[in-house]
């Protein structure tokens, strides 16, 4: 019987294994005989013999579960699939193409002050995306603006009875200040989504 085939020995591969479940197989692998080499090596040259000598060497090496948590922490994160990538980009410009047109809608037909509500999640969807680039952001920003920008111009001048002969160019003005954002949401979405394509297809 070869040194690392004693039953304590065993019992202790087997419990690292079972604790590195976590890790690759190549990886646990890489480890389980990288520790069997070591118990060989220290059995060796262990002055103790028998069962003591196995449970001798076997303390200084550790307990299993340090081990497979200590190989764990180094384990370098899977590679992100690229479909994957591609779903999160899109829920995220989703999100933010939902969270501006009911912002925009709001602003319109509602109070301004509650259009601030989903205007502040798009916002914040769209400046921690890592998909956009921060012309896309000051773009995506300035079109989700113009809605609020334009509902509280026109509380302004009802208040304050102003009238500049615009009379019934309030409404084309008012229709495009709704559609910047959603034209604005569906850019975003393509300028997300367009190079992660081209990534997926190299991939596959």
């Amino acid at each position: 019987m070869a040194i690392t085939e004693h039953p304590l020995v065993q019992n202790y591969l087997a419990a690292v294994a079972r604790e590195a479940a976590g890790l690759s197989p190549e990886r646990r692998n890489e480890l389980l005989a990288d520790l069997e080499e070591h118990i060989a090596v220290a059995l060796a040259e262990e002055p103790a013999s028998g069962d003591d000598g196995v449970r001798a060497v076997l303390a200084r090496l550790g307990d299993p579960r340090t081990i497979a948590a200590t190989a764990l922490g180094e384990e370098p994160p899977a590679p992100q699939s690229p479909g994957l990538a591609v779903v999160r980009a899109v829920v995220r410009a989703l999100a933010v193409l939902v969270l501006l047109g009911v912002a925009s809608s709001l602003a319109i037909s509602a109070n301004p002050f509650i259009a601030a509500i989903p205007l502040i999640g798009a916002l914040w969807c769209l400046w921690a995306g890592p998909q956009w680039r921060k012309r896309d952001k000051v773009i995506g920003t300035a079109a989700a603006l113009a809605p609020l920008l334009f509902a509280v111009a026109q509380a302004v001048i009802a208040a304050a009875g102003l009238h500049f002969g615009l009379g019934d160019a309030f409404l084309p003005v008012g229709l495009a200040a709704l559609a910047l954002p959603t034209a604005a949401g569906c850019y975003l979405l393509w300028s997300a989504v367009r190079p992660l394509l081209g990534s997926t297809v190299r991939a596959a």
